[in-house]
């Protein structure tokens, strides 16, 4: 019997020369047995697992990274006082800033934007 087993690949393929001549092809048929065995396992129960989740201070944890401008790589500079940020957060956040520092608006000059006609109090709220 011929036996496929767990091979791919061309060690296991028979020449046409020998199988033509083998017992395998009679009346230009081939014959294939094909075994197929189950296994039948049980377990006890649905097995639970429980991992625990912190609540998210996702949040808290940009407002630091912004209060301490770490890796900022733009700045924005309202009233003579300058605020410093990070861009995929904020492309993340609005679509406008997402246009204006990824997009086809993008600005030439994106390490510092000058916001006119506002107070730096209310733009750092």
């Amino acid at each position: 019997m011929f036996e496929i087993g767990f091979f791919r690949g061309y060690k296991r393929f028979f020449k046409r020369t020998a199988l033509e001549t083998s017992d395998y092809l009679k009346d230009d048929c081939l014959s294939v047995n094909c075994s197929v065995g189950v296994v039948k396992s049980h377990t006890e129960g649905p097995k639970i697992y429980k991992i625990p989740i912190m609540p998210s201070n996702i949040g808290q944890q940009l407002g630091k990274l912004l209060e301490s401008g770490k890796g900022s790589d733009v700045s924005f500079e309202v009233n003579g006082e300058i605020f410093a940020a990070h861009k995929l957060v904020l492309a993340a956040r609005s679509p406008v800033f997402r246009a204006q520092l990824f997009g086809p608006m993008k600005d030439q000059n994106t390490r510092c934007i000058k916001i006119e006609d506002m107070e730096a109090p209310v733009f750092k709220v």
